[in-house]
């Protein structure tokens, strides 16, 4: 199974946008969670590294560790990298690995004051060797931010009423699902109650919930997304501590 996932998320990479371009997306929702934060991050899950180059270029961050299944989205993070530093002398401040069945191994215990995973965990085998893996590599008090598609936003349950399937991780029909792998390759579903269980189960202690989103912001449903996510928002957004 690892190795249908990898091969799918090795092709999926393909598709990734320029992280020298800067934050975009979902990045300009995490980002404002990670205020006064500082020291040494992870990011498990970097995808194209659009988050996790845009920390790295700022000062106080003094190390940035991404993870990634896909040694193709990787190298692609690391050219990225070496075009914005070149001659800086900040080359060595990104490092790059992938995980073996989800952990790493060769990371010790406590090393990162933030842990940030986003738009990864409902695509893991098993969500809870993730998360306690991010939580022994946190230093005591750190800091995670993480998010996970909600099941429970009022458009799936709409569509559920009516017998509909939602998509959570991919825009194109059921009916092409076998390219797009199901759902996006979505294997698991949260609610915001459902994930505080699991987050709480695995040693971390949620603060302050968001969601995320720019369709209709104009008519206020920014405002309902951040403040009711568990409804208003198609994902979920949290930060939590270490406990």
């Amino acid at each position: 199974m690892t190795i249908i996932l990898k091969n799918y998320y090795e092709r999926d990479a393909d598709r990734f946008w320029d992280p020298q371009k800067g934050l975009t997306g979902r990045d300009l929702d995490v980002y404002p969670l990670l205020e006064s934060t500082h020291g040494k991050l992870i990011e498990y899950g970097c995808g194209s590294g659009s988050l996790l180059l845009g920390l790295a270029r700022e000062d106080r961050f003094e190390q940035c560790h991404g993870v990634d299944i896909s040694q193709n989205a990787l190298r692609k993070i690391d050219a990225a990298w070496k075009a914005l530093t070149q001659d800086n002398g900040h080359g060595n401040k990104v490092t790059l690995s992938t995980p073996v069945d989800d952990r790493l191994a060769d990371i010790p215990s406590g090393t990162f004051d933030v842990v940030i995973s986003v738009a990864t965990i409902e695509h893991v085998l098993d969500p809870y060797i993730v998360l306690d893996e991010l939580h022994r590599i946190a230093k005591p008090g750190g800091l995670l931010i993480c998010s996970v598609p909600n099941y429970a936003y009022l458009k799936h349950r709409i569509q559920l009423l009516f017998g509909i399937q939602p998509r959570t991780g991919t825009d194109e029909p059921v009916e092409n699902w076998r390219e797009e792998g199901w759902d996006g390759m979505h294997l698991h579903t949260f609610t915001r109650s459902s994930f505080e269980i699991l987050l709480k189960d695995c040693g971390w202690q949620p603060r302050k919930w968001r969601g995320c989103g720019t369709r209709f912001n104009s008519i206020g449903l920014g405002i309902l997304r951040r403040n009711f996510p568990g409804l208003w928002s198609g994902e979920l957004i949290v930060s939590c501590l270490k406990g």
